[in-house]
Order: C-alpha cells, then structure tokens, then sequence
C-alpha cells in the first residue's frame, strides 16, 4: 500500500494529530491512528497495526524525552516494564496477531477499546452515567449498522 502524492499531505498532517494526542494523553498508536488506517485509508488490521507500532516508536521516544524533562519519567519502571513487554509483544502479541483472520483481529481490537473505554471512566457517579449510556448506545448502534451492512 503505497500512498497517492495527495495521501501524503494527509498522512503527514494525520501524524500531527496523533503526535499531538500521544503527547498529550501518551496514546495515538492504537487508540487513533489503527482506527484512521484502517478505516480511511483501507489498510488490512495487520497492515495498520505495523505501521502503528513503527509510527509510534519515534514519537513515543521523543515524548518521553520530553515527560523526562519535566521530571515525569521514572527509567527504572520503564525498562522494568520494557523488560516484559518486548518479549512479549514480539514472541506473543505480534506472532499471534499475524496468525489471527483480520475479522477476529478487528473484533478482538474493537471490544479492547469499549472494555478500556469503560474502565478508564472517571467514577463520578450520576454524572458519569449519561456518559456510560452514549458510549454503550454508540457501540450498539454501530454495531447495528455493521451488522445491517453486511460488514
């Protein structure tokens, strides 16, 4: 999948938008930029998901460098977590990923978000209910829709 000379104008600005919220909120890759590649740009799950992960690395360097600055990064945790995470992802997540059928991928994908979604939600009792609902309806009615679709 090679982009078109216009595509590029709108990665390069895409990639704007997910350093910004990766800086921002310390996500982008899967939250952001799987979604957009996917559904914008027609990538399989697979292909999206490897050309998240090689986006991220960069920015992720540079916005840790900055979060170390402002005295916001413990390296010892980080190369602790690094310590499990590498081989994991590598032996594990990514052979398993490459293994699965893109629908089962993209499902699997989809319902990590919605449970994440849920469970990162502020506790702020009846004012988060209102929240909980649109975001259950959303995912209803998609789902809905995916499945009127025939997708």
């Amino acid at each position: 999948m090679r982009p078109t000379f216009p595509m590029m104008g709108v990665y390069v600005l895409f990639g704007g938008v997910v350093g910004l919220f990766s800086g921002l909120f310390g996500v982008g890759g899967g939250i952001i930029m799987i979604p957009f590649l996917v559904l914008v740009s027609g990538c399989s799950q697979q292909l999206a998901q490897g050309i998240s992960l090689g986006v991220m690395v960069p920015a992720a360097l540079a916005n840790a460098v900055r979060y170390a600055r402002a005295g916001n990064f413990d390296v010892l945790t980080a190369a602790l977590v690094a310590l499990g995470a590498v081989p994991a992802g590598y032996f594990l997540g990514a052979d398993f990923a490459q293994r699965l059928p893109e629908r089962t991928l993209k499902g699997l994908f989809a319902t990590f978000m919605v449970v994440i979604a849920v469970r990162m939600m502020p506790a702020a009792g009846p004012r988060c209910v209102g929240s909980m609902g649109l975001l259950v309806g959303a995912v209803v009615i998609g789902a809905g829709v995916r499945i009127l679709l025939g997708r």
